[in-house]
């Protein structure tokens, strides 16, 4: 009986050891590693079934202006609110991780670039709308594999630049994504 219930607590240890290897601590989303682990299974499927998949990064904007003002704290606090946006807004199948900081990262399989604006406004809508203070404002790029990059890198790359090009656009930290008239 007792080597049944160590042999139990041993496997219970192994998996809360992977679930905090591949998980933020402050979020609970997705690591850097399990982002990049999730892109890499999704673009060997997408290779093998010829099927898109779309990845969108996001960049919590004015996250130091927050910390400033209100604490670092209240700037924990923001995060952890796109985390519960993402969470709740997102398919079960879909990966949102925490890119660094203050960026966060969707992977979104069997969906094209429609699917992803789509969403990626439903996200921007539900944060700003979360009734919390202080308000948040997210800006969203989106790639689409294979047709924006057929590497991670590539995907990576031209998700970043479709989410500064928004901004740029804006002339300020973006509100609403690029190229709006989906």
């Amino acid at each position: 009986m007792a080597f049944a219930a160590a042999f139990t607590e041993n496997r219970r240890a192994e998996e809360e050891a992977r679930h905090l290897a591949a998980s933020d601590p402050l979020t609970g989303l997705g690591n850097y590693r399990k982002l990049i682990d999730t892109l890499g299974a999704e673009t060997r499927r997408s290779d093998r079934t010829e099927r898109s998949f779309a990845l969108l990064l996001m960049d919590l904007d004015g996250l130091k202006m927050i910390n400033d003002a209100h604490g670092h704290l209240v700037g924990s606090r923001a995060l952890c609110r796109m985390a519960h946006i993402l969470q709740n807004h997102s398919r079960k199948i879909d990966t949102a991780a925490r890119y660094g900081g203050d960026e966060f990262a969707l992977v979104i399989p069997e969906a094209d670039m429609g699917v992803a604006r789509q969403l990626a406004h439903r996200i921007m809508e539900r944060l700003s709308g979360d009734g919390e203070e202080p308000a948040l404002s997210v800006s969203i790029g989106a790639a689409v594999c294979p047709q924006d990059g057929k590497s991670i890198e590539m995907l990576l790359r031209a998700a970043d630049r479709d989410l500064y090009e928004g901004k740029r656009c804006s002339g300020r930290a973006a509100t609403s994504l690029p190229y709006t008239a989906y």
